[in-house]
């Protein structure tokens, strides 16, 4: 289960590690079909209940909200943090951006309003706090959003040992390689600006 703050390349990567995959496929295909979000019930669950294990299932829960099996250790829990100053401006970004939300207000007004747990979704402070308090967890890799660009093969190595998979030395360097073609792909989509703090 990967839970977020910076999932959309997040999951790419994992996805990249637990399969194999090449980068170019992860292009062709819908990844939320691969990787569903667990608290979309329409078309999350019904995916959910097709995939064979193990799954690859992505979520924005607080931790106390996940299942049962996540909190007892039968199942992985990839989380990812981000620099709060670079979440804000994203999330502020996201909230401009839907129209259900549409907001209209300043960035600094936004900045109080995240600051005082006054925002929709809930307390970011929270939310990390609540993984922090697992991240020594056998069954829970906590990791940073700024270390994927940083240290990318330190990350890819964290994965590969956590989801149990098994690379020799070449593959290990091909799959870093990879994975720093993923990001470079997002990242310098023009579409995908990536929001700066």
């Amino acid at each position: 289960c990967l839970v977020h703050a910076g999932t959309g390349l997040l999951q790419e990567v994992v996805y990249l590690v637990s399969q194999g995959a090449d980068p170019d496929e992860i292009g062709l295909m819908n990844i939320d079909e691969q990787l569903p979000v667990l608290e979309y019930p329409q078309p999350g669950l019904d995916i959910i209940k097709e995939l064979t294990s193990p799954r690859l299932i992505k979520s924005h829960l607080p931790y106390r909200f996940l299942p049962s099996d996540l909190h007892n250790g039968n199942s992985k829990v990839i989380y990812m943090a981000r620099n709060p100053k670079d979440l804000v401006v994203s999330y502020y970004q996201f909230h401009r951006s839907l129209r259900t939300m549409s907001y209209r207000g300043t960035f600094q007004e936004f900045c109080r309003r995240f600051m005082n747990d006054k925002l929709g979704y809930g307390s970011w402070f929270e939310h990390v706090q609540e993984f922090w308090e697992h991240h020594m967890d056998a069954n829970v890799l906590f990791l940073k959003y700024e270390d994927m660009h940083k240290d990318l093969a330190t990350m890819v190595e964290q994965l590969v040992r956590f989801l149990g998979v098994s690379y020799d030395k070449a593959q290990l360097e091909s799959m870093v390689e990879h994975c720093h073609q993923l990001i470079d792909q997002c990242c310098n989509a023009e579409a995908l600006p990536v929001g700066r703090g």
